[in-house]
């Protein structure tokens, strides 16, 4: 069985808000009818009647793909998290440094340990860039799509791509810049 999903990010909740913040998202999303007012036994908030109405056309996966049980809800996640495509890689991401747009050389591993830093409640942990030198935050170095950080985050568990106008209301409601991370588990 093959469970898709699709994390939005909200990357500059503060932990201080970021339960405010989620409530008001379920509120928004169960008013809307695109998922169920309360959350099912699995944790997740179901499908509501209106749940495909901000997603694009459903990818058919195979019948091996769909043996029960595929859950298809929405997880909330609220906590300092970093949030990745493939959930079981080890490796850096690939990030660009913020000042000089190079990638990223960390042989002496100093990128997992400014990641552990934050996690730790270090906003400020910084991670030098190799070329150029510069000191920036870990979070302001820029990851391809398949990489976030945040404080907030909506996990949509096997539902058809999100629609861009959906993420757009969502970044209106939220009032911060979002970033998607689509994987496969």
């Amino acid at each position: 069985m093959a469970d898709y999903f699709q994390t939005v990010i909200d990357t500059k909740a503060r932990p201080d808000e970021a339960d405010h913040l989620a409530r008001h998202v379920v509120s928004f999303l169960a008013e809307k009818g695109v998922i169920a007012a309360s959350p099912s036994e699995e944790g997740g908030y179901p499908r509501g009647p209106r749940a495909l109405e901000i997603a694009g056309p459903s990818d058919r996966r195979s019948a091996h793909e769909t043996i029960p049980p595929v859950y298809t809800h929405l997880q909330v996640m609220v906590g300092r998290a970093v949030h990745a495509a493939d959930m079981s890689e080890t490796r850096s991401p690939r990030a660009t440094c913020p000042a000089c747009g190079r990638t990223l050389d960390d042989p002496d591993e100093e990128w997992p340990a400014a990641v552990q830093a934050w996690l730790s409640g270090d906003n400020d942990s910084s991670l030098a860039c190799p070329s150029c030198g510069s000191s920036s935050a870990v979070t302001a170095w820029k990851y391809d799509s398949g990489f976030g950080f945040g404080n907030l985050a909506f996990r949509f568990w096997n539902w058809p791509p999100l629609l861009q106008g959906f993420v757009d209301e969502l970044r209106s409601e939220l009032g911060h810049p979002l970033a998607i991370v689509r994987g496969k588990l």
